[in-house]
């Protein structure tokens, strides 16, 4: 368990390295009227690809972080059902001592009679 959430951690720092990368990109550079149609789009093209890569990478990461959460939250199920369990076989091991004890007091409270 300690490594999976050593390993969200990792994935939280990829995430916000990734989004810090994605803003640091900026929007695209504005139209140049100097420039040719054909220059501006190469350079919106440009852009845009690398912008799509981080995006990209962005929601690899995001999948691999919800699929360590799915499996946190499985896990953690798993162990409330196996609390349950025990805590109800702990009671009837209680309510059966607890019975056993009764019957033994009022057995001996009655051979003393």
């Amino acid at each position: 368990m300690p490594g999976l959430g050593n390993n969200l951690n990792d994935l939280k720092m990829r995430i916000q390295q990734i989004q810090d990368e994605i803003s640091q990109l900026g929007s695209p550079e504005p139209i140049m009227p100097e420039m040719i149609n054909t220059t501006n789009a190469l350079r919106l093209n440009e852009y845009l690809m690398k912008s799509d890569e981080k995006k990209t990478a962005l929601n690899a990461v995001y999948d691999d972080y919800t699929r360590q959460l799915e499996q946190i939250v499985s896990t953690l199920l798993s162990i409330q059902v196996d609390l349950k369990d025990i805590i109800k076989t702990e009671a009837s091991i209680i309510d059966e001592q607890e019975s056993q004890k009764t019957g033994k007091k009022t057995r001996v409270k009655k051979s003393k009679k």
